[in-house]
């Protein structure tokens, strides 16, 4: 018999706020709080119902150990996740990053900020390279930031550190 968390991908919103507070060790509120601050983001059904992956729940635990283990709160964490060059790792249609409101705004990551030009491109937050590696390696961020020559090689580093991290997940 197959595994069925096998069958759906890491991604598919398949849990209420209310299961995943409860798998997490934290309130309804509080896990509210971290939609409200960015740190994750629900997928909404057409009732309006909040919905969460399996990796929204590694989301979540990546921020309970920053705030627990790192002593981070959570506004240094949004700033940590606003370091990230969404403008060099994506195909932005802008002609300089300069004009970009998340090249210019360093408090929030690029999915917090709305009217972006690659949420009309069919850019779906949740599902973006960017926002999944901003809530899920944020310790990695300097790496990928600071160490890499240009754009190819972040966005490599990036989807290698995102598969690095999937792989000892399963490996837990």
């Amino acid at each position: 018999m197959a595994d069925d968390r096998r069958e759906q991908n890491e991604d598919d919103p398949v849990m209420s706020i209310g299961v995943l507070a409860q798998k997490v060790g934290l309130s309804v509120s509080a896990v509210r709080k971290y939609e409200n601050e960015g740190l994750i983001i629900a997928h909404r059904t057409d009732a309006g119902h909040r919905l969460f992956s399996h990796e929204d729940l590694h989301r979540v635990r990546n921020v309970q150990h920053m705030l627990q283990e790192l002593k981070l709160n959570l506004e240094g964490i949004r700033r940590l996740q606003a370091m990230l060059p969404c403008w060099g790792l994506l195909p932005c249609t802008s002609a300089s990053p300069e004009l970009c409101p998340a090249y210019r705004d360093h408090t929030r990551p690029c999915w917090t900020i709305k009217g972006l030009d690659c949420a009309p491109q069919g850019n779906e937050c949740r599902r973006c390279v960017v926002y999944r590696f901003g809530s899920l390696c944020t310790e990695e961020i300097k790496t990928l930031v600071y160490d890499q020559d240009d754009k190819r090689h972040a966005s490599e580093a990036m989807r290698e550190l995102l598969h690095r991290k999937k792989r000892s997940r399963e490996e837990n």
